[in-house]
């Protein structure tokens, strides 16, 4: 039970250096003041929405997967999937943490039990089936591994896939963005061998850089990841 009490400065210095605002109207593209987070949620408009960006991810998933079927010589084909807030929600657990800030999130994403985005957990077991090759890529320090694989497991991505971690000397390197190290990743992931198809995120860090065939964005009005 002491893990997370030591590992709450980590996150707060590692993985949310780079967020400048958090439940802050106009403080970041798409925030919403505490309120109207939860209004924005209630309405079913923001579920709504990230269905559609899954559901547009599953069907251009199957259309390449049947595309590579049928080419004489096939690739090997990957999607990348961010993590807080693109496969684990952190809404409810900050809502009921009291608000929607930087210590918030923190510590939800410490306490290890965030449930799954649900379309984003249809998507990745799609892929399983189909034989696509499935890394999360995440800005979460890689101090916190154990913790998030056990996060994963418990919120239903079980099967194989690849955690991408950010490591300690990237938020030195670049203390102010993660598109760098995100980029690096699935730049890293292609050179591997494996044809990035499909990559989804809450923020547009997750999907600058290029290397994926397709991007996805899921809305995200609680915080900012430039």
């Amino acid at each position: 039970m002491r893990r997370p009490a030591l590992a709450l400065p980590v996150v707060l210095a590692a993985l949310l250096a780079a967020v400048p605002a958090a439940g802050a109207a106009g403080a970041g593209p798409g925030l919403l003041s505490p309120g109207g987070i939860v209004a924005y949620h209630d309405s079913g408009r923001w579920d709504a929405a990230i269905a559609a960006q899954a559901k547009q991810a599953r069907a251009y998933l199957e259309r390449r997967v049947r595309q590579n079927r049928a080419a004489k010589r096939r690739a090997r084909l990957g999607i990348v999937l961010d993590i807080d807030d693109t496969s684990l929600s952190t809404y409810a657990c900050q809502k009921r943490a009291g608000g929607f800030t930087s210590v918030t999130l923190a510590t939800c994403v410490i306490g290890g039990r965030l449930p799954a985005v649900p379309p984003t957990l249809a998507l990745y077991r799609l892929a399983l089936r189909r034989g696509v090759r499935v890394t999360f890529v995440t800005g979460r320090p890689a101090a916190i591994r154990d913790l998030t694989v056990r996060n994963l497991r418990r919120a239903g991505y079980t099967g194989r896939h690849t955690l991408v971690l950010r490591p300690a000397g990237d938020s030195a390197a670049h203390p102010t963005t993660l598109v760098p190290y995100k980029t690096a990743s699935r730049r890293a992931s292609e050179r591997g061998g494996t044809k990035i198809v499909v990559n989804v995120g809450d923020q547009q860090s997750d999907l600058t850089g290029g290397f994926a065939a397709r991007t996805f964005k899921y809305p995200n009005p609680m915080y900012y990841t430039p």
